[in-house]
């Protein structure tokens, strides 16, 4: 019975530590750090969900609507500057 809890304690033990190096490197992974012009395939100044999807296959619909601060279903380049300054990204012109 020790042997098991000792098992059970080194295996909870594990994936805490493990955790937060996946949390760490999936984060990295799945950044949003992109140039406005290279997303915006139609050249209108604004992201619609599709262009921004295509840009990062990895996006979720929740994502997008937090960087649409205006929820009126786009993001222009204040919101996505916005949003970049926010994550600590660089803002180039």
């Amino acid at each position: 019975m020790k042997k098991i809890l000792l098992l059970i304690s080194l295996g909870i033990l594990a994936a805490a530590l493990v955790t937060p190096a996946y949390s760490s490197d999936h984060k990295k992974k799945h950044s949003f750090n992109a140039h406005f012009g290279d997303m915006d395939t139609d050249g209108n100044d604004q992201l619609n969900w599709q262009e921004f999807k295509q840009y990062f296959p990895h996006a979720d619909k929740q994502t997008f609507k937090e960087i649409d601060v205006d929820n009126d279903g786009v993001i222009d380049h204040d919101e996505w500057h916005d949003y970049k300054v926010s994550q600590g990204y660089k803002h180039k012109e």
